[in-house]
């Protein structure tokens, strides 16, 4: 097996990993506190439309566009990318979300991993020309590692389908065995998922998410809750 990149990839992408998204919902609490999301079976609905949806039409498009564009590399467009994400996230919650994560990404594999790219990327964040988002350390950290296209994308869309399934332990009655069978069903499609996102072209890039916009904007004013996002 020739396969150096992995070990790396897979400490990153566990929840162990210190990047703070255990303390995100990305919108669930407030889907969940309406009833639009209650059980496995709503839970799983909500990854198949919503999350889905997101992960092909936007985040796997632009986490390739970013992929391809530090490979060579260019700051221009990595620039120009991660401002077009924080511009596609009109809830404050799920932008700061965003914008977090990767920082701390970047701070903490630049000290585990120190490379002229991570010293690029903070450069230009403490300029103020990238902010990073997560999604653009997320792809310049697989570029270093050297990690091939495809399973950087797929690592990607197991991070984001597992964590509403591991937000939902604290907001639904699912318990482990339930969030692991949703989750199960969801990995299946990972390689759709990917297949499809291929073909997306930037300038068509992006994905209409109305119920999860509001609902993170419903939860920026929520009484008391459970997550940041």
């Amino acid at each position: 097996m020739n396969l150096p990149w992995l070990p790396s990839m897979l400490q990153t992408t566990d929840p162990l990993f210190p990047i703070g998204s255990y303390a995100h919902s990305y919108g669930l609490e407030e889907l969940c506190a309406t009833g639009e999301v209650r059980d496995g079976e709503s839970l799983l609905r909500y990854l198949k439309t919503v999350v889905y949806l997101n992960l092909q039409e936007f985040e796997l498009p632009y986490l390739r566009f970013l992929y391809e564009s530090a490979s060579k590399p260019d700051p221009e467009i990595i620039c120009e990318l991660d401002a077009e994400i924080g511009a596609s996230k009109p809830s404050k919650e799920l932008r700061n979300a965003s914008s977090a994560q990767g920082q701390q990404r970047l701070r903490l594999i630049s000290k585990l991993r120190p490379t002229p790219l991570f010293e690029t990327l903070q450069e230009l964040k403490n300029v103020k020309r990238l902010t990073p988002h997560h999604l653009t350390v997320f792809a310049a950290e697989n570029v270093d590692l050297g990690t091939p296209l495809e399973p950087t994308l797929a690592a990607w869309a197991y991070q984001t389908l597992a964590a509403p399934c591991a937000a939902s332990l604290k907001l639904i009655r699912i318990g482990q065995e339930g969030a692991q069978s949703v989750l199960t069903s969801a990995l299946q499609d990972i390689e759709m998922l990917v297949s499809k996102s291929l073909p997306v072209e930037r300038d068509f890039a992006g994905a209409f998410l109305p119920n999860l916009d509001i609902a993170s904007q419903r939860h920026e004013q929520a009484f008391s809750r459970l997550f940041i996002s």
